[in-house]
């Protein structure tokens, strides 16, 4: 039983509220075209990938032992978010014994998904997670496929399912030229006949990860950030929509 982590990001302010301790693993089923952790998409351990920040083989014991030394700063409105890469495609018992003792602490747990993993995985860990930060690419699937390598029928599956049963705040990247006009429409509408009225954080698309894809001897991702004018009509539009749409 193991996980490989990429990185403990200590400090963290925009994933689940308040100050928290983000745990990243490795692996990931989509392969989005614009992603800033390439390093995290194998399962496997990578010298290539390693060199993007490093890779670590904990216990989940140890892991938590490692996170818990954050307590102090959590407060009242922090916690433990588990992301990736996926952190629901990992080995599961791993990531159940992990989260049982965060809340035997008493730990706030977000955990930051793509959702195209098996519901199950998403039903062994609601007991445990107090708050799902949710991506939603693309709502139209030939696009999904285009751009993350897979289509969202099971995103969207899981998405129905895990609404009525958890807290979910939905995270959109706002990639140029991609999904930042007509889609971004049908994206919206999706979200409103799941999850209407949730809280949405729109993400802009930034070339931070160029590094490390160029260190994975992978072509640059050649996208645009949205310009601030435009990040504010997406804005209004999802509000104007009855979400309360942040970014």
């Amino acid at each position: 039983m193991g996980a490989i982590v990429t990185n403990i990001q200590r400090f963290a302010i925009h994933d689940g509220g308040g100050i928290r301790t983000t745990v990243f693993f490795k692996g990931c089923p989509l392969r989005c075209q614009w992603c800033h952790n390439p390093e995290t998409w194998s399962f496997s351990a990578d010298i290539a990938a390693s060199s993007c920040g490093g890779e670590h083989s904990y216990s989940p014991a140890e892991l938590a032992r490692i996170v818990l030394r954050d307590q102090i700063f959590f407060g009242e409105s922090g916690g433990v978010t588990i992301s990736g890469g996926e952190p629901l495609a990992q080995d599961m018992a791993f990531v159940l014994e992990f989260l049982q003792i965060l809340k035997k602490h008493h730990i706030h747990i977000a955990c930051d998904t793509c959702g195209d993993v098996l519901w199950e995985n998403f039903a062994a860990v609601v007991p445990y997670v107090d708050l799902f930060l949710y991506d939603i690419k693309m709502a139209t699937p030939e696009l999904h496929v285009k751009y993350t390598g897979r289509d969202n029928e099971r995103i969207i599956a899981n998405l129905e399912k895990l609404v009525p049963l958890a807290e979910v705040w939905l995270r959109v990247p706002v990639i140029g030229g991609v999904n930042d006009g007509e889609e971004m429409a049908n994206i919206i509408a999706l979200a409103n006949a799941i999850a209407p009225g949730s809280k949405v954080f729109l993400l802009p698309y930034h070339n931070l990860g160029t590094g490390k894809w160029e260190k994975l001897d992978k072509p640059a991702p050649a996208f645009y950030t949205p310009s601030d004018e435009k990040m504010l009509q997406i804005q209004e539009d999802w509000k104007q929509a009855g979400f309360h749409a942040e970014m």
